[in-house]
């Protein structure tokens, strides 16, 4: 028919395909550019989890698109195991046992890995992420933050002197002083948690609220040593050690005397023949 057409009317009215370059496409089109990590240090970790896959897959290439766009090294879609669960229910609430019906639930999840990111920016992207989720989809991440090799030093230094500023160097490539805090740290543990009950969860609840209690008396007062007292005086009082006493001790003097004498007696002597 449609080459009759062609014959009548002197025109290919047939489609013909057209192909467009590259530069042509919109780039929404495009697959997600992965950028290098040169560092490969782990700062992120997001896992997605959904029942619907095409709606999933579509938010992870926006999570992606989203991450090169402000400069984050991200992994591609990593496919992780889904979750199928079953239920097998009866058909009738009568005698058909045989009649039976069988419901499942898919749970799909995919997972994101970010590299060597700035941790503001890391913070923004995922605002950003989670401010547009779909419905339908959950997300979970896992930060992982790195401190320097000093931060027990400075976290002392900023104690004993109240200023969270810089350490001397001094202090820091003595190792004399870095023995002596991890001393004091043992010693302190030691004096303070030693023979502690083990508590559980009502016992815990109820310490909290008496160390709630007595900062709401005392605004003012210590958090650490309020907490130390209220812990130490769960702790049981030492037993002192039973001494034996004298009746005892001569009752079981008096019990070994006669295990002697009646291995003596049982013993016969021997005899001799002529």
């Amino acid at each position: 028919m449609l080459r009759i057409l062609d014959k009548v009317l002197g025109v290919d009215i047939r489609k013909k395909e057209q192909h467009m370059s590259p530069k042509d496409v919109d780039p929404v089109y495009e697959n997600p550019e992965i950028l290098p990590a040169p560092h490969g240090v782990q700062v992120c970790s997001v896992t997605f989890k959904s029942f619907q896959l095409h709606r999933l897959d579509f938010y992870m290439t926006f999570c992606r698109k989203a991450a090169a766009n402000m400069g984050i090294p991200c992994t591609g879609t990593v496919c992780l195991p889904k979750v199928l669960r079953r239920w097998t229910v009866l058909k009738s609430p009568f005698i058909h046992k045989s009649a039976m019906e069988v419901f499942e639930r898919r749970t799909h999840k995919r997972l994101l890995v970010i590299r060597d990111t700035d941790p503001e920016v890391l913070q923004k992207w995922l605002a950003y992420v989670n401010e547009n989720i779909p419905a339908g989809i959950g997300m979970r991440y896992k930060l992982t933050e790195y401190e320097p090799l000093d931060i027990g030093v400075q976290i002392e230094h900023a104690l004993t002197t109240g200023d969270p500023g810089s350490i001397d160097q001094q202090e820091l490539s003595s190792s004399s002083y870095l023995q002596d805090v991890v001393k004091r740290g043992r010693r302190h543990l030691w004096t303070t948690y030693k023979n502690l009950p083990v508590y559980g969860r009502n016992e815990i609840e109820q310490l909290a609220m008496d160390v709630v209690g007595k900062l709401k008396a005392s605004p003012g007062a210590d958090i650490e040593a309020v907490t130390r007292g209220v812990v130490e005086a769960t702790r049981p009082p030492p037993q002192p050690r039973k001494k034996k006493s004298a009746s005892k001790s001569a009752s079981f003097a008096s019990l070994k005397a006669k295990d002697a004498a009646s291995a003596d007696t049982s013993v016969s002597p021997p005899t001799t023949k002529n």
